[in-house]
């Protein structure tokens, strides 16, 4: 009998057309009544097929159960029951896989076999992450175990550290999960793994958006977006990333560069690339591509959405169908939706996403007019910032605590007694936030700092655009290591530090710029001169304006002329920085696309040059900029400048590997 081939699986398809190879090679040489050997040569072809001839491996899957059927062992039937888990690995075919995998490992347990036992284990768990079956997931990962007594390799494997660290990631245990992903990194690299590193980035990825750090997985990206042209979930994640950064345009170029719904490969991160390009659609309002993908969710809307086969989560299937419900103006459908999403979230002990499902739902809810309604969204919305706070998940720390202020706490008119400026002194204290941060007292002198804690107090402050935030978290912000009695009284005279910032001889009463009440801290901009404010209060005001095309070009240029630098650009990775630059960005391409547009319509080929300039220095990847520009410079017959402009579009484009339009 001639030696079977090693059987491997990756997804990364590495040395598959040699395993295929092999397969047929040794096929064609053993006889037609060696059943047992030509069903693990079946499914040792099978398993090659998924990726050099996916046409042709579910052929290979059926002729390996027909030989085991043919043998009559368990052994045989294992290789063919894996055969099948493999070629199929639709969200249609999840609880078959989770079946035939249940099956194949008590084979491999009785019988001791351990060729097929290992694959078979990672699809098992895998099958257990998606349908949400997280009491039987602890079980298979737990140190009692009793398939780790025949196969004792397997308890501290890869696949047992990949998906505990799913389990950290879904407990919201960000420390943790960050811990096990470096571990299973470690151990895959070990063991020669092909997924190991894009595995170590998509558990990465969920971890950093947990920590509010979603602005550094770019690079990482468009690295694998590079390496795997064939897998659409990292352009989706790329075009994900871009929407939170405020790259609105880049987003909908990327978008409108992948296949339609229907085309996209039904793989492992099918769902996962759905539920991205569910979320990214429905912010910008691409209606006709979220449709699409609606009726294509509608029928998991029970499922977790998993990446990988299960080793990290991106929440439910719900959420991404509520935001779709909200772009089409389906107020009660979107509700139902995110309903959904906080029962499966908390049925399976996801507190991020309960956290977030119930943040957009107190959001939703508090714009209903009955007192019901605005009862529970308050209840939802303290139920979550408490959730955010306790395992310090910064990433939705922002989003719940903007809906709780926003319900408990409504905008508060400027007050009637505020205190009349001093003579000489200017009518407000003024904060410069754009470009460097600068801070000028009521009587207009440059405040002095003592203390770098008292500058980050005011800057995280700053962030929430007035809205309140509980005092133990800004403590936890400022002194992470600490405990709250230890640190009380530092936060105590970073407050004060911060009052005197303003109102250095303390004639203004104490919380005249900074209140603190009830356990909150808040910054009353309303009372204070903050360039971010009067940039975004400018713009989105000529935005909204009325007034004629030259007018409204006027003030969107006076409202860009006040954008003179970057968002807090010392805090370039902090967390708390992250809400208020996207919210600067958005603005910022919203008012210049619209001044290039209106100076175009008015025949101002400069304006529009400049314009685009502009927006090309802050996203060299903005097609919709690119294009205009060319354009405005050849109708200025400036062909030199055309020439060179397209020469950089046309590389930027094919750096994301994205058609140039002619």
């Amino acid at each position: 009998m001639p030696p079977s081939p090693q059987f491997a699986l990756n997804f990364s398809g590495q040395d598959v057309l040699e395993q295929e190879k092999a397969a047929e090679r040794l096929l064609e040489a053993a006889s037609s009544n060696e059943h047992a050997l030509r069903a693990r040569l079946y499914a040792t072809l099978a398993a090659a097929r998924v990726f050099t001839a996916p046409d042709r491996a579910n052929a290979a899957a059926a002729e390996a159960m027909r030989d085991a059927g043919e043998a009559g062992d368990e052994v045989s039937r294992a290789w063919a029951l894996l055969a099948a888990s493999l070629v199929d690995l639709s969200c249609e075919k999840t609880p078959d896989r989770l079946a035939m995998t249940r099956e194949a490992l008590s084979i491999a347990q009785a019988t001791g076999e351990s060729g097929f036992a290992q694959t078979a284990y990672f699809l098992y768990l895998g099958a257990l992450a998606e349908l949400g079956e997280t009491a039987e997931l602890d079980q298979a990962l737990s140190p009692a175990n009793p398939l780790f007594s025949s196969f004792p390799e397997f308890a501290e494997g890869r696949h047992v550290a990949w998906f505990r660290c799913l389990r950290a990631t879904i407990d919201g245990h960000v420390d943790l999960a960050e811990q096990l992903a470096g571990h299973a990194h470690a151990l895959a690299q070990e063991s020669g793994d092909p997924d190991a590193q894009s595995a170590w980035m998509g558990q990465l990825a969920i971890i950093r958006w947990m920590q509010g750090r979603v602005v550094e997985l770019e690079p990482a990206f468009l690295h694998a977006r590079q390496a795997a042209p064939h897998e659409p979930v990292w352009a989706a994640s790329l075009a994900w990333v871009w929407l939170r950064q405020g790259r609105r345009s880049a987003a909908r170029a990327l978008i409108a560069s992948l296949p339609p719904v229907e085309d996209l490969p039904v793989d492992r991160n099918w769902l996962a690339t759905l539920c991205l390009l569910a979320v990214v659609t429905a912010e910008l309002r691409e209606l006709d591509t979220a449709a699409r993908l609606r009726e294509a969710l509608l029928r998991f809307e029970g499922r977790l959405v998993t990446i990988g086969l299960g080793i990290t989560c991106w929440g439910t299937v719900s959420r991404p169908l509520a935001l779709i419900a909200e772009a089409f103006g389906e107020r009660q459908a979107a509700i139902a939706h995110y309903r959904n999403a906080i029962e499966m979230s908390a049925r399976i002990g996801a507190h991020p996403w309960l956290a977030e499902a119930q943040s957009e739902l107190a959001a939703l809810l508090s714009q209903q007019p009955g007192d019901e309604e605005q009862r529970e969204a308050a209840d939802l919305a303290s139920e979550a910032a408490a959730t955010v706070r306790a395992l310090r998940l910064h990433g939705i720390e922002s989003v719940a605590g903007a809906v709780l202020s926003a319900i408990t706490e409504p905008k508060r008119p400027r007050p009637a007694s505020m205190p009349a400026p001093r003579p000489g002194a200017a009518v407000k204290p003024r904060i410069t936030v754009l470009g460097d941060f600068e801070v000028r007292t009521a009587d207009d002198t440059p405040a002095r700092w003592q203390s770098r804690k008292a500058r980050q107090l005011l800057k995280i402050l700053i962030a929430r655009r007035g809205m309140s935030i509980g005092r133990r978290n800004l403590m936890h912000m400022l002194w992470p290591e600490g405990s709250v009695q230890q640190v009380a009284n530092r936060f105590s005279v970073a407050a004060t530090t911060v009052r005197r910032a303003f109102d250095p001889t303390g004639a203004l009463p104490r919380d005249t710029y900074l209140e603190t009440q009830n356990g909150l801290v808040r910054l009353c901009v309303e009372r204070l001169d903050i360039d971010v404010e009067r940039f975004l209060t400018g713009a989105e005001a000529a935005l909204a304006s009325g007034a004629s095309p030259d007018t409204k070009a006027s003030q969107l240029l006076e409202a860009l002329a006040m954008y003179t630098g970057e968002t807090f650009t010392d805090e370039i990775e902090e967390p708390w920085a992250e809400e208020l630059r996207r919210e600067v960005h958005i603005t910022f391409f919203a008012a210049a696309h619209t001044l290039a547009e209106l100076s175009e319509s008015l025949g101002d080929q400069l304006a529009r040059v400049e314009a685009y300039r502009r927006i090309l220095a802050m996203d060299e990847y903005d097609q919709r900029a690119h294009e205009g520009l060319i354009d405005a410079l050849t109708r200025l017959r400036s062909h030199g400048q055309a020439a060179a402009a397209r020469s950089v579009y046309t590389q930027r484009m094919a750096e994301l590997e994205l058609p140039v339009s002619t």
